[in-house]
């Protein structure tokens, strides 16, 4: 994590005791990859191009196209930037892209390619480039290194910069003191992430300062000329010293006027907990510069409960479309409730080299067996307490069965509580989560009932895609059963003033309705919700709208009691397996 945050600190500088401890070693590389950048980018004054097209991308087989770049560090020195790319290869040219215009044009029409670039495009670089590239397509590719931090190939970074992501560090090995910056993160980091987003809107004030300071001492130099020409003589203006932007002072106090900083470590991570929350809820509703989160140890200093909180926001900010999180764990509980493809298991070496990294790859046959080691790593454990297991298809449905529990114990107080019930589990199809694999390990010979609830996903006369399969649990000679809504999908459940009271939205809500997509769609057309996407809106309404039902809502919105149905049974089953243990 400290090597990603020098990474992506632009003015930091690498440290001697960071170096490699080897004989020889002078210096260090660090090589991030990035995708889903902008189709179309501005490399040269006003010419709107690609990085596709100008062929900055690193392409390998089966992977997407990549923006490759890598910095080099030395003690103490500002670093090296190149970005490593594919081109094809062209005789005593790297890369077009660094060929100054004038030489550009040369090579092109030494070519002979002039007269294919219409006569308006001529005074563009990107169309030269272009017909170079055609050119030279049969040629075999090469990797080169292009350098976009020395002369003007500057510009090229200037303009790739403000679209790598913000890269945001908590660490947890701080001391605590007067100082502590963990009790000025959370504020600092809104502070920063503010003034990135208007980077390209900054970058426009200073550019319209220098041209008018620029104009101001060029006036000055005429004026100087007539006056005293000798001191004219060499003189030429030079702007530098842009404004920093990143000075804004952020602090808290609490109640009682003490200061933020003298509260302990876990009222301080406490606050930084709200801050992700809070983050995690606007990044899924506004579309800004993306972000890395790096969390060490989210664990340390909190409640088990606070901790499941934290890891909720971050589940919501990796949905979001534009972050990413990165957190290191020594704890069972929160490597439980993580998604099994995200995990990697690093371990040392005997011979002290190099550490081992294992990736759970979806598919891969060792998978499982990396799984396992984690879970043995950690002490990750069924519950030996459970009896019965409700199976579902995904996170969404989860959801969806924790938060209605209070719409169902109004109409039958009786039910179990999913949510807390020790003896029964929620588990998705999909095993995405480390402690729904273990738990679906142990089904193989603890002897759990498994209750099935399946969406339909269509309409009442189509065939529903997990119609065979729900044949099949209930056709077993086991005590296994399965139900498909009868409606489409759990949101059809949801009562049409829940949506309203959670999103801000009005929208009608029928059994076969496609309620996500009406709602994103909704969202789309008033002030007061934010613009969501379907699979945020699905999100939303199994997390939100489901906690605003009651009975009432419930009553009115399945008729048939499906809902609390499903409830008396999963009630049952535990009821009677528990019994049978007894």
């Amino acid at each position: 994590m400290d090597a990603m945050d020098l990474f992506f600190d632009a003015a930091a500088k690498l440290d001697k005791d960071d170096l490699c401890v080897s004989e020889g070693v002078a210096q260090v590389e660090l090589v991030a990859e990035f995708t889903g950048f902008p189709e179309e980018i501005v490399l040269d004054a006003t010419s709107t191009t690609s990085l596709s097209a100008e062929k900055l991308l690193y392409v390998r087989d089966g992977l997407p196209p990549l923006l490759r770049i890598i910095k080099r560090y030395a003690a103490g020195k500002a670093a090296e930037v190149f970005i490593q790319a594919m081109v094809p290869g062209i005789d005593g040219v790297g890369h077009p892209i660094l060929l100054k215009q004038a030489d550009l044009r040369a090579l092109g029409r030494d070519l002979g390619l002039e007269d294919g670039i219409p006569g308006a495009e001529r005074t563009k670089n990107p169309p030269w480039r272009a017909a170079i590239f055609e050119y030279f397509a049969a040629a075999p590719v090469i990797e080169v290194e292009v350098p976009i931090t020395k002369d003007d190939a500057k510009k090229i970074w200037d303009q790739i910069r403000p679209h790598i992501p913000y890269f945001c560090l908590f660490k947890v090995d701080r001391a605590s003191s007067d100082q502590d910056d963990e009790a000025k993160n959370p504020l600092a980091a809104a502070a920063k992430i503010a003034i990135a987003e208007r980077e390209e809107e900054i970058a426009k004030i200073v550019e319209g300062v220098e041209e008018r300071a620029t104009d101001l001492v060029m006036r000055t130099l005429e004026k100087l000329q007539e006056m005293a020409p000798e001191l004219a003589v060499g003189l030429s203006p030079d702007i530098a010293g842009h404004p920093k932007w990143d000075g804004f002072k952020t602090t808290l106090k609490t109640e009682g006027g003490i200061p933020f900083n003298k509260r302990g470590s876990g009222t301080k991570r406490l606050v930084l907990l709200n801050f992700f929350r809070a983050e995690a809820e606007r990044r899924s509703e506004e579309d800004g510069r993306g972000i890395i989160y790096a969390f060490e140890e989210p664990e340390s200093s909190q409640h088990p409960e606070n901790q499941r909180l934290l890891l909720d926001s971050f589940k919501g900010l990796s949905e979001s479309g534009n972050s990413q999180v990165v957190l290191t764990t020594h704890s069972p509980l929160v490597a439980q409730n993580l998604p099994v493809a995200s995990l990697k298991l690093v371990r040392k070496q005997d011979d002290d080299q190099l550490p081992i990294i294992d990736q759970v790859v979806e598919g891969d046959p060792d998978a499982d067996g990396i799984l396992e080691a984690i879970a043995n790593e950690l002490g990750v454990l069924p519950d030996s307490r459970l009896v019965a297991l409700l199976m579902v298809e995904g996170p969404n449905d989860v959801n969806f069965f924790r938060n209605i529990y209070g719409a169902v114990a109004g109409i039958d107080p009786d039910v179990i509580d999913l949510e807390s019930s020790q003896n029964i589990a929620i588990v998705p199809m999909g095993g995405s989560d480390l402690k729904h694999w273990v738990s679906k390990q142990y089904l193989k010979g603890a002897g759990c009932v498994e209750y099935h609830i399946y969406d339909r996903d269509c309409g009442p006369d189509d065939a529903p895609s997990y119609g065979g399969y729900v044949d099949q649990v209930n056709d077993a000679q086991d005590a296994n059963s399965a139900r498909l809504t009868t409606k489409r999908e759990t949101e059809n459940y949801l009562h049409p003033a829940a949506i309203q009271e959670a999103l801000d939205v009005e929208v009608e809500v029928t059994d076969f309705a496609d309620v996500p997509s009406l709602v994103s769609e909704a969202s789309k057309n008033t002030q007061l919700a934010p613009d969501m996407g379907a699979g945020t809106a699905k999100r939303l309404l199994n997390e939100r709208a489901a906690k605003q039902m009651n009975a009432d809502r419930l009553r009115e919105a399945d008729q048939a009691d499906e809902v609390v149905g499903w409830f008396r049974d999963m009630t049952q089953i535990v009821r009677e397996r528990l019994a049978e243990r007894m």
